[in-house]
């Protein structure tokens, strides 16, 4: 698998251009053909998968599409 540079570059994750040996990633099976990859924090600290950014704004988009959280209208 490869990163784009740039992306990890962006994050401070390179050290000399470089993934330091010891740094360990966290992949996430979403679905079909559909992963995340995680890296930790420097403390290895790393967040539930519902609290990472990206996955609350698709769970809210995704609850916007669906109409969740509108009121129902009642028949007079």
């Amino acid at each position: 698998m490869t990163l784009p540079r740039d992306d990890l570059e962006k994050d401070d994750l390179l050290e000399e251009g470089e993934l330091p040996d010891e740094q360990h990633l966290d992949v996430d099976r979403l679905g079909r053909r559909t992963y995340v990859v995680r890296i930790p924090e420097e403390g290895g600290d790393l967040p539930e998968l519902a609290q990472c950014e990206v996955v609350e704004r698709l769970a809210a988009k995704r609850a916007l599409d669906l109409g969740v959280g509108r009121g129902v209208s009642q028949a007079d």
